[in-house]
């Protein structure tokens, strides 16, 4: 069992950028495999690389270390954050990256890394490229040290197909009141000057709000199938949509909404609301694009009415 790296980016593939990235991580940790969430998340498209980020870690292995590099504020002093939720470790510029998975896992350790105290021997200056010049860096020199602890020398594999191995859809709320939880990585940033920090940038509360009797969200993703993602994560909305009744959904035109559990409960030319795999509600239509259908793009408002008002 071998520590993995996870790069997620807006670069594209059409430039050098991902190679160059995974050349640093392979010359200063050869020993680790890389793999690629994505590379193709809208350029400086914060909130769906947030989505990304909270719909992805809960599948990945322990001491999996994921790098987020959608980054519009590099060359400026934005700091970078390290998170630990259980083995786990995402990198993330603090511009709002961590949004979503940080309020998921409210109890886990998010550090500060402060580019004043990080002349790593492999780090060099760019103002363009923080991706291989800063965080892939960062990356090997955690893998580092996480390859020297015990727990990592100890780690089982676990039993595959396990009760908790995967799930489409996680609506257990976490407790109201969470106790921070130790990290792993807590001696690596005392040693290296990085403290632990409460406060981060994050996205705009107003990313879903009740109006009466209408929800307002946006677009978060729209996925190859044409399925639009909404900004309404499942454990938040699942049931509370359950109970408003009769839905209608409008964007630049107005679609009864229904209620369904599977692609195939739609008939054409009907749009469905469904909780999706990554853990947030989707619009979709069976065997057809639904983006396309009801013609909306990343980011566009969407207001569904609801015949009894949500609940607060």
């Amino acid at each position: 069992m071998s520590l993995s790296f996870f790069l997620l980016t807006d670069f594209g593939t059409s430039d050098p950028y991902v190679a160059q990235m995974k050349g640093v991580l392979q010359t200063l940790a050869p020993q680790h495999a890389i793999y690629d969430i994505t590379h193709s998340i809208a350029p400086h498209n914060i909130a769906q690389a947030s989505f990304y980020l909270d719909g992805t870690i809960d599948h990945l292995p322990p001491y999996a270390i994921v790098v987020c590099v959608v980054d519009p504020g590099v060359g400026t002093s934005r700091d970078i954050l390290c998170m630990t939720i259980g083995e786990k470790t995402i990198l993330a510029p603090d511009n709002g990256c961590l949004s979503f998975p940080a309020k998921r896992y409210s109890d886990a350790s998010i550090f500060r890394v402060t580019q004043q105290k990080l002349p790593l021997e492999c780090t060099t200056h760019s103002c363009t490229f923080h991706g291989r010049t800063t965080f892939s860096p960062l990356a090997a020199d955690i893998a580092r040290y996480t390859g020297q602890l015990p727990s990592y020398a100890n780690y089982i594999v676990p039993e595959p197909f396990s009760q908790n191995s995967t799930s489409d859809c996680q609506l257990e709320s976490p407790d109201s009141s969470p106790v921070a939880q130790p990290s792993f990585l807590a001696p690596y940033m005392k040693r290296n000057g990085h403290a632990r920090t409460s406060s981060i940038v994050t996205l705009p509360e107003t990313m879903a709000a009740v109006r009466g009797n209408t929800i307002e969200t946006h677009v978060l993703h729209i996925d190859r199938f044409g399925n639009v993602v909404l900004a309404l994560p499942a454990k938040d909305w699942n049931q509370r949509i359950e109970h408003c009744g009769e839905l209608t959904l409008t964007t630049q035109s107005t679609h009864p909404l229904k209620k369904i559990s599977a692609y195939q409960d739609l008939h054409p030319e009907q749009v469905g609301i469904i909780c999706g795999s990554q853990g947030y509600l989707e619009l979709a239509c069976y065997m057809c694009p639904a983006s396309e259908y009801i013609n909306v793009t990343l980011g566009d408002s969407i207001k569904i009415y609801c015949s009894v008002p949500p609940e607060i």
